[in-house]
C-alpha cells in the first residue's frame, strides 16, 4: 500500500515538474541554446530540493516506533537480532552436529578466584539485596560442577553474584560455553520480557590503556547493531552523531549482560590493565562472564611481584576439563557414520592412540578445536567423494614430538580440507587460492591492525596511505571520461576529482575507525551555515567573471545548495535486525551515490547558471566528489580492493569470498557486521604462513 501511494507521488511530482518546465520555457519564449541551459538550471535546481528536504525532514524524525520505544522494548528487539544472529553461527560451526559435544567442568584453583565467602557476603549486601534465589546458591565452589547444559545454571542461581570466570587450555571450548550460555539466557525460560540481553564482547578489540570499558561497549555494541546508534529518548542529538544514544542507556542501565570473551588475547602487559578496568567499570551488581586461558589469568592476576593479586571483583570461576578418549573417539566416529560405517571404522588405530593421555596426539584431540579440525580434515562428508581425502591413520604414523606439532599439523591442513571439492558446494577458489588469500587477511589483521580479531571490509584501505587511493580514484575518473572528453579534459577531470577527494578526506565524519554509512539522512547543524557561505562566495567568484547578474544568481543558488550539502550526513536506520557485512556494504556504497548526485546535480545546475555547461559540470564532478567521500567509505574499499587484487593478494569477489568463507567453509564467523576468524590461533598461523611465504 505504501508503495503504491510512493509510486502515486513521484509521478504526480514528475508531470508537474514538466509542466513547470514547459511553462517557463513558453513564457520566457526563449530559443538559444544557453538561455534554454541557464532556464533549465534554474528549474533543475528548485525542483531538485523539495524531494530532497522531504526525505531528509522524514529520515531526520526516524521511525515514530523506535522514537517512542523504551529501554525494555530495545531490549526485547535486541534479544531477537543477537538471538538469530548466534543461532545462525551455532549452525554454521555444527555446534549441534552430530550433536552437542559434552563441554564438562570443575571449579577453578581458589588461588585465581574470590573467597566463596566474600562471594556470598558481597551478593548479600549488594544495594536492593541478591540478585537471585539464596536458597538455589552453591555450599562452596565444588558446587560449580558439571557440563553441557549446566552452565546456565551455574551462572544464574549457583554464583550469589552471578559474576564467573571460565578458564581453559587453548581449544578447550570456552567460546563454545559462551555461546551456549549466550542462546540459553536468551530463552523465554530464562529472560524476561524487557530484561538483560547477553551479549559476546571479544576482548581482543580491547584497549585499556586508551579506552574506558563502558564506551568500549557501547562501540562494540553499535558496529554490531547500527539501531543503537540512534539517539536515546529524550536526547536531542542526531542519529550517528556525538550525543548519548541506545546504546549507552543499555549498557548505564545494567541491561547488557556482558560476555567477555578471551582475555588472553590481549598482549600481556594489558591484560592486569584489563581486569583492573572492569573491576572499576562494573559494579559487583552487573553480572558478567569472562573468559581465559588459565595460565595467562593467573599471570594477570600478579603481573610482577610488587603487585598484589587483583581477581575479576566478586566473581567465581570454573575451569573446563580437557576432553578424554571416551569422549573424542565416539564424537569423531558418529561424525563419520557411526557403528560399523566405513568412515567410522578409519579413526580404530587413533582410538588405540588416544589411550595414553600423556601422548602430544592425545592433548591435542582433547578440546573441541582439535576434534573441529580433525573432524574437517578426516571426516568424508556425503557426496564428497574420499579419494583425495588424508586418511587419519596418518596421525598414527607421523612423529609428532610435541603437542604443538599436533596443533600445527592440523591448522596447516585445516584451510585446504574446507576449501576441498565438494559437489553440493561449488566453490571457485581452489584450496591454494583460498589459503593464500585468507593468509593475506590474517597477515593484515595482525600487522596493519595490531592483531585485532575483527575483519571489517571498511577497514582494508587502511593499507594504504590516503594519497593513494585518491589518485587510483581520480585515476579511474579520467579513464571513465577520456573516451568523451578526450585525453587533455579527461587529465583535467581526474585532477580536480583527486583534489576533491583529497579535499573530502579531511572533513570526512566517517573513517576506517569510526565504521561506514548505513544511509543518508539531512540534519541542521553548523555545517549548513558554513556550506551556505562557502557556496555563496564560490557562486560569486565564479559567476562575477561572466557579469554582475549571473554572480548574483549564481551566488545564491550555490549558496542554497551548499545549505542543503552541510546538512548532509550518515544515519543509523532504526530497523533492530543486525546487518550482514554485504547489507553494510550495500548501504554505505547507496549513500556514497546518493551523496554525489545530492551534491554534485545542484552544484552544477547552480553555477552552470551563472557561468557555463562546462564549468557547471566540473562544478558539479568536484563538490559531489568532495560530499561522497567524507560521507562513505565505499570508495576507499573499491580502490584498496582493486589494489590488493591486482598484485594477487585478495579476489576480485572479495564479499563472495567472505560470504563462502563463512556460510560453507566454517573458516570465518561473523560478529554482527565483521567477520573473525573461527579461532584466534588460525588467524595467527595464517599470519605466520604469510610472513613466511615467498610472494608469488
Amino acid at each position: 500500500m505504501g508503495g503504491a501511494r510512493g509510486r502515486w507521488w513521484w509521478r504526480t511530482y514528475a508531470s508537474v515538474a514538466l509542466l513547470v518546465v514547459g511553462g517557463v520555457l513558453y513564457a520566457h519564449g526563449v530559443d538559444r541554446v544557453d538561455e534554454i541551459g541557464k532556464v533549465l538550471g534554474v528549474v533543475a535546481a528548485l525542483l531538485g530540493l523539495p524531494p530532497l528536504l522531504l526525505t531528509a525532514l522524514r529520515l531526520q524524525q526516524g521511525s515514530p516506533e523506535q522514537a517512542d520505544a523504551g529501554p525494555g522494548e530495545v531490549c526485547d528487539r535486541l534479544a531477537v537480532a543477537v538471538r538469530r544472529q548466534w543461532e545462525a553461527e551455532a549452525e554454521v560451526r555444527r555446534l549441534s552436529d552430530p550433536y552437542p559435544l559434552p563441554v564438562a567442568w570443575t571449579a577453578a584453583d581458589p588461588a585465581l578466584t574470590e573467597e566463596w565467602s566474600l562471594i556470598r557476603s558481597i551478593a548479600e549486601e549488594v544495594p536492593g539485596g541478591p540478585v537471585n534465589d539464596p536458597a538455589r546458591w552453591a555450599d562452596g565452589p565444588e558446587g560449580l560442577s558439571g557440563s553441557g547444559n549446566d552452565i546456565e545454571q551455574v551462572l544464574l542461581y549457583r554464583v550469589p553474584t552471578r559474576r564467573l570466570v571460565v578458564l581453559g587450555e587453548p581449544g578447550a571450548g570456552k567460546t563454545v560455553v559462551l555461546v551456549r550460555l549466550l542462546l540459553a539466557l536468551l530463552d523465554p525460560a530464562h529472560r524476561a520480557d524487557g530484561g538483560p540481553v547477553p551479549f559476546l564482547f571479544a576482548l581482543a578489540s580491547f584497549d585499556p590503556a586508551r579506552e574506558d570499558v563502558r564506551a568500549w561497549m557501547v562501540r562494540e555494541l553499535t558496529r554490531e547493531h547500527p539501531a543503537l546508534a540512534a539517539p536515546a529518548p529524550g536526547f536531542g542529538t542526531r542519529p550517528g552523531g556525538p550525543g548519548r544514544t541506545l546504546a549507552h542507556e543499555l549498557v548505564d542501565r545494567r541491561l547488557i549482560v556482558p560476555l567477555f570473551d578471551g582475555l588472553d588475547e590481549l598482549p600481556r602487559a594489558l591484560r592486569p590493565l584489563a581486569l583492573e578496568a572492569i573491576n572499576q567499570a562494573l559494579t559487583p551488581k552487573q553480572a558478567l562472564v569472562l573468559t581465559c586461558r588459565t595460565a595467562e589469568y593467573a599471570q594477570a592476576l600478579v603481573p610482577d611481584g610488587d603487585h598484589a593479586a587483583v581477581p575479576l571483583n566478586a566473581a567465581a570461576g570454573i575451569e573446563l576439563a580437557p576432553l578424554d578418549a571416551g569422549t573424542a573417539i565416539p564424537y569423531l566416529s558418529r561424525d563419520s557414520g557411526g557403528g560399523r560405517a566405513p568412515g567410522a571404522q578409519r579413526w580404530m588405530r587413533v582410538a588405540e592412540a588416544l589411550q595414553d593421555r600423556t601422548s602430544p596426539l592425545a592433548q591435542a584431540l582433547s578440546t573441541p578445536l582439535g576434534l573441529f579440525m580433525a573432524r574437517t580434515i578426516y571426516n568424508p562428508r556425503p557426496g564428497g567423494g574420499t579419494g583425495e581425502r588424508p586418511h587419519p591413520d596418518e596421525l598414527v604414523d607421523t612423529e609428532f614430538p610435541s603437542r604443538a606439532a599436533v596443533d600445527n599439523h592440523l591448522l596447516g591442513a585445516f584451510v585446504r580440507a574446507a576449501y576441498r571439492p565438494h559437489p553440493a558446494r561449488p566453490c571457485r577458489w581452489s584450496p591454494q587460492q583460498a589459503e593464500r588469500y585468507l593468509a593475506f587477511l590474517a597477515h593484515h589483521l595482525e600487522t596493519t591492525l595490531g592483531g585485532t580479531p575483527n575483519l571489517a571490509w571498511w577497514q582494508l584501505s587502511a593499507r594504504f596511505p590516503t594519497h593513494r587511493l585518491v589518485l587510483v580514484l581520480g585515476s579511474w575518473a579520467a579513464l571513465l571520461g577520456w573516451p568523451f572528453l578526450g585525453v587533455g579534459r579527461a587529465l583535467l577531470a581526474g585532477g580536480l576529482v583527486c583534489l576533491a577527494a583529497g579535499a573530502g578526506t579531511l572533513f570526512t565524519p566517517v573513517h576506517e575507525r569510526t565504521g561506514p554509512s548505513a544511509g543518508v539522512g539531512w540534519y541542521p547543524n553548523v555545517f549548513v551555515g558554513a556550506g551556505a557561505v562557502a557556496g555563496a562566495l564560490a557562486g560569486l567568484a565564479l559567476g562575477l567573471p561572466f557579469g554582475g547578474r549571473n554572480g548574483v544568481e549564481a551566488a545564491l543558488a550555490a549558496g542554497l545548495v551548499g545549505a542543503v550539502a552541510g546538512g548532509l550526513g550518515a544515519y543509523i536506520p532504526t530497523a533492530h535486525a543486525a546487518f550482514s557485512p554485504s547489507d553494510l556494504l550495500v548501504r554505505d556504497r547507496r549513500a556514497f551515490l546518493v551523496l554525489w548526485w545530492a551534491g554534485g546535480l545542484p552544484a552544477a545546475a547552480a553555477i552552470g547558471l551563472g557561468t557555463g555547461l562546462e564549468l557547471g559540470l566540473a562544478a558539479g564532478l568536484a563538490f559531489g566528489t568532495f560530499v561522497a567521500t567524507g560521507g562513505a567509505l565505499w570508495w576507499r574499499f573499491a580502490t584498496g580492493r582493486f589494489l590488493l587484487a591486482v598484485r594477487g593478494h585478495l579476489p576480485w569477489r572479495l564479499m563472495s569470498f567472505l560470504t563462502d568463507a563463512h556460510a560453507a567453509r566454517g573458516v570465518l564467523r561473523r560478529a554482527g557486521t565483521v567477520y573473525q576468524f573461527r579461532h584466534l590461533g588460525i588467524q595467527r598461523h595464517l599470519a605466520r604462513r604469510h610472513r613466511t611465504a615467498r610472494p608469488r
